[in-house]
């Protein structure tokens, strides 16, 4: 089957490579064949205020996924936390069919369920014979199967080599579904079970983009690495999308890529966009704080008072961000609530039941001087330590993303926050 390749050192050049295997299988125990599942393109969300499915969304199209990948396949999960058995066990159906099963973690909260994953899979990104999805007879003329499977943990972010930051992406890569093409998946969402059941999350789906998917296999080599990076930001074009990896913490100020999307937004709307003439932009940021929040929420409150018509949901706001939005006449709301009314229960140490994760922005009308209807949406929260985390952003120019966010965020404004 043929996948594509993931360049890291040359030590292990073959170890990440999604390459054409063609008769290099050992024999293999019957297992399960995989469904003609094929997940849906574009946006779905979580409900943590509904039922049991509603509240699965996203756990239920990457589980589904998993059980869609054909033998020789490829699964690539780069996740902030894990803790989801019924995610686990889909791999493991997915290692028994001969499916190569590789992760990456950030190592704030290792459980019970990553250890088991851990020692299922093995921590060892080299090409191995004793691979767990891939097994072989060690012999002179042998060679282990070269896309091998492993559960790696990073001891910060991956790419930056830092400890003092987070592997902080959220993706999920599939060299094919039920329908063959490749899928590539990000968004807010862990794999977690307080993901699903405390947090709103984004989880948008490409399907047939063996570009994206290339490129975005290629970082998660470089991540599952753990090495410094001389440049990790990076920047590609992936089709229609536009895909930024990782941070740059010596890009502050006016330099920060966050800041300069915002400069190029125009307030003086064509005709077909916006509201009125005006630029609708609405802003969905679960962390929004520090030196580097206040400084985007000038940039986002000297918009407003230049005519875009800008309404903004928080949940982890800083009290000088709230401060600075409202002052500009930014429309504001939290969707982070407290359902019992006791600031001692709930999420962590907050007193939150819910609250939305997400971290996207919409435009509908002048952006780097052309009309423009689409999202951004990623890992990345507008905060100080987000400049030195493994991140993705991506630039989806679709106007049926814009209405299918747009839609999301009245749900949530309406029904869902104060």
């Amino acid at each position: 089957m043929l996948a594509r390749a993931v360049l890291v050192s040359r030590a292990v050049v073959l170890a990440l490579v999604l390459a054409v295997v063609v008769g290099q299988l050992s024999a293999a125990p019957a297992a399960a064949e995989p469904s003609s599942f094929t997940p849906r393109p574009g946006p779905t969300w979580n409900n943590p205020r509904g039922d049991y499915t509603a509240r699965n969304v996203n756990m239920a199209k990457v589980r589904n996924t998993i059980d869609s990948v054909p033998r020789n396949g490829v699964i690539q999960i780069a996740v902030y936390s894990y803790n989801r058995r019924d995610i686990g066990d889909a791999l493991i159906r997915a290692c028994k069919r001969r499916v190569s099963v590789q992760l990456v973690l950030n190592d704030n909260s290792i459980g019970r369920e990553a250890g088991r994953m851990m020692r299922y899979l093995g921590t060892d990104i080299h090409p191995k014979f004793k691979d767990k999805c891939h097994p072989r007879k060690f012999g002179p003329k042998r060679k282990p199967y070269p896309v091998p499977s492993f559960f790696k943990v990073c001891k910060g972010a991956c790419r930056l080599g830092s400890e003092r930051s987070n592997q902080h992406s959220k993706f999920y890569l599939f060299s094919a579904s039920g329908n063959g093409k490749p899928v590539v998946m990000f968004g807010s969402n862990n794999l977690m079970s307080y993901a699903a059941n405390v947090h709103w999350n984004d989880l948008y789906t490409v399907l047939g983009n063996q570009q994206m998917f290339d490129d975005f296999s290629r970082i998660f080599g470089q991540m599952a690495q753990d090495q410094w990076r001389p440049n990790p930001y990076q920047v590609v074009q992936d089709g229609p999308y536009t895909v930024e990896f990782g941070s740059d913490p010596r890009a502050t100020g006016t330099k920060d890529h966050v800041y300069e999307r915002l400069d190029k937004v125009g307030c003086r709307a064509p005709a077909g966009y916006g509201d009125g003439g005006h630029t609708v932009i609405r802003i969905m940021m679960y962390g929004w704080v520090g030196d580097r929040g206040i400084q985007l929420a000038k940039k986002v409150a000297a918009l407003s008072r230049s005519g875009c018509r800008v309404r903004v949901l928080v949940s982890g706001a800083g009290r000088r961000v709230h401060g600075i939005l409202r002052g500009a006449g930014v429309a504001l709301r939290s969707s982070a609530l407290d359902l019992d009314d006791d600031p001692l229960t709930g999420f962590d140490e907050t007193g939150w039941e819910v609250f939305s994760h997400e971290k996207w922005m919409s435009l509908s009308g002048q952006w780097a001087g052309k009309p423009f209807k689409g999202v951004w949406t990623g890992s990345e929260n507008w905060s100080n330590v987000s400049r030195f985390n493994d991140e993705v952003t991506v630039k989806v120019p679709f106007a049926s993303a814009l209405a299918a966010y747009a839609s999301h965020f009245e749900y949530i404004w309406n029904n869902h926050s104060a």
